[in-house]
């Protein structure tokens, strides 16, 4: 029998927009069985804007509309009623193109291992004198020829959810959205998800992301555009907080293959490092990085282990943290610690190097003089990388992995 999909479509205050995300639900080349449209508690003219898709026979529209309690609640009450096999959230403002649900539900028909089928989006804006859709990329989108969907997630999310298909089962294991959260609601769930099941990510594109400008986020906090990277930076960090303690380290330690289980134990130390300091929390990051360089110190880290701190430097919302004096004392400190220590904060300056090139670029003097001050800090050590024995990111993790 061929798997069902259910539409979840939370909306508020979008009436002017909500009619093309459900037109381009409706044209979906797989059928989408049930849409559930989830009011909460729109005050503009959502409800008469809804009212001609319900009386058009066949669109298997379930329209409902609650006190606005937030996209949260509403997912969650929304999911409560849903039907299908496989869900698809739908922001009410983006466009689905035709074939999104057919790439993605056959990934999750031919490979039943697959938890989470995603793909890719372009953005674009309507150009206010011709009313024309305006295309531009997605902006941050990874090198997915190496390295898991899943560690790639944790460094930064490059897919949104409008981009995946989920198991219904997979939803239920997890446990609701977030209600406690005012915004990356959507990426704390991917990630629990992604912790739990595996996940493919192709790079067809399957929706449009609606550009900006003016007020965002929910009725209880909203933001201005121009701060909206601060402010989902501040939220990620809120969401890695809280993941911290409820994702295992033996789940960073599948991400790796190595001579030894020694060897996978710091790689995994080292990457979750890396995935706090690219959300700036550089205290919990050098927690990581501290442990790691007890785990074999005379050895020096590997290639594999220099490209993750590499990496830790070179997350989207910046390093400015790392520039500072008390993280410039805390790794002295480290460098210390024999070889190892001495070989991570080697393979860091390396990351900063980027940094001054791209703060260059941007003309920032401030920034330009931070991370010099800090690169000259650093002493001219010659750090051979470990070699005689392997280290290797896998690609995939095995599925046992997951069972935790």
């Amino acid at each position: 029998m061929v798997a069902q999909i259910t539409a979840l479509v939370p909306t508020f205050n979008r009436g002017a927009l909500l009619a093309e995300a459900i037109e381009a639900i409706l044209l979906q080349k797989r059928a989408v069985s049930q849409i559930i449209v989830w009011d909460d508690g729109s005050t503009d003219n959502t409800s008469d804007i809804i009212a001609p898709f319900l009386r058009t026979e066949g669109a298997k529209i379930d329209y409902r509309r609650a006190e606005n309690a937030g996209k949260s609640a509403a997912l969650n009450q929304a999911m409560e009623l849903a039907q299908g096999d496989y869900i698809w959230i739908c922001d009410d403002d983006d466009i689905a193109l035709p074939d999104a649900t057919q790439k993605l539900a056959f990934i999750l028909d031919e490979k039943p291992e697959v938890g989470l089928a995603a793909g890719a989006h372009n953005r674009f804006s309507t150009a206010p004198e011709t009313g024309e859709k305006e295309l531009s990329d997605a902006g941050y989108w990874p090198n997915l020829t190496s390295g898991s969907p899943l560690r790639h997630v944790l460094e930064d999310i490059f897919f949104f959810q409008n981009a995946t298909l989920v198991r219904r089962a997979c939803y239920d294991k997890v446990g609701p959205f977030s209600v406690d959260l005012a915004r990356s609601i959507d990426y704390d769930m991917t990630v629990r998800l992604m912790a739990r099941y595996p996940a493919e990510v192709i790079e067809d594109t399957v929706f449009l992301q609606r550009k900006h400008d003016g007020e965002r986020g929910p009725a209880w906090q909203r933001h201005a555009a121009k701060s909206s990277d601060d402010v989902w930076r501040n939220a990620d960090k809120i969401v890695f907080e809280r993941l911290r303690d409820r994702i295992p380290l033996s789940l960073y330690e599948a991400m790796f293959d190595g001579d030894s289980p020694e060897l996978c134990a710091r790689a995994a130390l080292l990457q979750r490092g890396a995935v706090f300091a690219r959300r700036r929390d550089w205290d919990t990051a050098l927690e990581d990085f501290e442990a790691a360089i007890l785990i074999r110190p005379e050895l020096a880290l590997s290639p594999e282990e220099c490209r993750i701190a590499i990496r830790a430097v070179a997350g989207k919302h910046g390093a400015q943290e790392l520039f500072e004096t008390t993280t410039r004392k805390r790794l002295l400190d480290i460098s210390k610690h024999a070889t190892s220590g001495k070989s991570l904060v080697r393979s860091l300056s390396r990351g900063a190097v980027w940094r001054l090139r791209e703060a260059l670029q941007r003309k920032n003097p401030a920034e330009v003089l931070a991370i010099s001050s800090f690169l000259a800090a650093q002493p001219p050590w010659s750090i051979p990388t470990a070699t005689g024995r392997t280290l290797t990111e896998r690609d995939a993790l095995p599925l046992e992995a997951y069972a935790w």
